[in-house]
């Protein structure tokens, strides 16, 4: 089948689907995708755009044709992950006070104060605890797997980090990414083309739902707040310049090609911490950007590998 025919049937399932929600029997799941042996079918895109709107519910604002994309290249990215752990890993298990603790931390980031609560908000998404508990094994096996394998070629320079504390502002960004695969120098001046025009129509979170490759896509490219000093130069120069709200040109990473918004500033609350609290905490946070970055470049050349196709 091709593409467009796809996504003309996921379009009439997911309006079917949308009116007939609590009868799931009734509906013919189809599978849809195959990546090697792992199957995507309808429903598992169906309640991936639950999840996802969930997690952003910006996205909500687009039109079903584009959420059925997202979905699919989020559930992609995922079965990717979850080939490449099952020939490291006799099951997808994670100890279970790991997995609260992970739970807990992901319900306070949303202003939720515990655990039933969160039961009922995923209820009110018409999402399953265990949906969510599954996916949050996938990911953290998969960073483990990232740590043992690239943790050697992490480069931390303790004295570097000093100096930047000590010659920049204290300073705090809340930012927000695209992450664009490489591609020839045409290719990338379209592709920014087309994701500069999705942010005039739907914003930034929106596109970066769209178009990034990063594991940050589920949640509209949102990265968090970040310590100024604890970007490299390259990034720190290019954001010195611009206001809250604003965004970078591409910027050529090892991963690809990162578009950065700045989506507020404040003064780090962490200011008056000792010199060496404020090394050991930027060494942690700069040891985790390299992490995602290799993290970023090893999912993508692990796709490439596979066979993924559309039935």
């Amino acid at each position: 089948m091709k593409k467009i025919d796809l996504l003309k049937f996921i379009l009439c399932f997911f309006l079917v689907f949308s009116i007939c929600s609590k009868n799931v029997i009734a509906i013919e799941n189809k599978i849809l995708i195959k990546v090697n042996n792992e199957i995507i079918t309808t429903i598992d895109i169906f309640n991936e755009t639950k999840y996802l709107k969930a997690l952003n519910p910006e996205i909500k604002n687009l039109d079903n044709e584009r959420l059925i994309e997202i979905s699919k290249n989020s559930l992609i990215r995922e079965k990717v992950k979850l080939i490449n752990l099952l020939k490291i890993v006799d099951r997808i298990y994670i100890d279970e006070k790991l997995l609260n603790s992970i739970v807990r931390s992901m319900y306070k980031k949303i202003n939720i104060n515990s655990l039933q609560e969160y039961k009922l908000f995923l209820k009110n998404n018409d999402l399953s605890y265990e949906y969510i508990t599954n996916k949050i094994t996938i990911d953290r096996l998969w960073n483990e797997m990232i740590f043992q394998k690239f943790s050697s070629k992490i480069k931390i320079d303790r004295e570097i980090i000093k100096n930047e504390i000590l010659n920049n502002p204290d300073e705090k960004l809340l930012l927000s990414e695209i992450l664009v695969a490489k591609a020839r120098e045409d290719e990338i001046k379209s592709k920014f083309k087309q994701i500069e025009n999705d942010i005039k129509n739907v914003g930034f979170n929106n596109s970066a739902s769209i178009h990034s490759i990063s594991d940050t896509a589920t949640q509209g490219g949102r990265i968090g707040w970040i310590d100024k000093n604890s970007l490299n130069k390259i990034l720190r120069n290019r954001l010195s310049d611009l206001s809250i709200g604003q965004y970078t040109k591409p910027i050529l990473t090892p991963s690809g090609y990162l578009i950065i918004k700045i989506e507020n500033k404040k003064t780090n609350q962490t200011s008056k911490e000792d010199l060496d609290k404020k090394i050991e905490r930027l060494i942690i946070i700069k040891t985790n950007q390299q992490l995602n970055q290799f993290s970023n470049i090893y999912l993508n050349k692990l796709k490439n590998d596979l066979i993924i196709n559309e039935i």
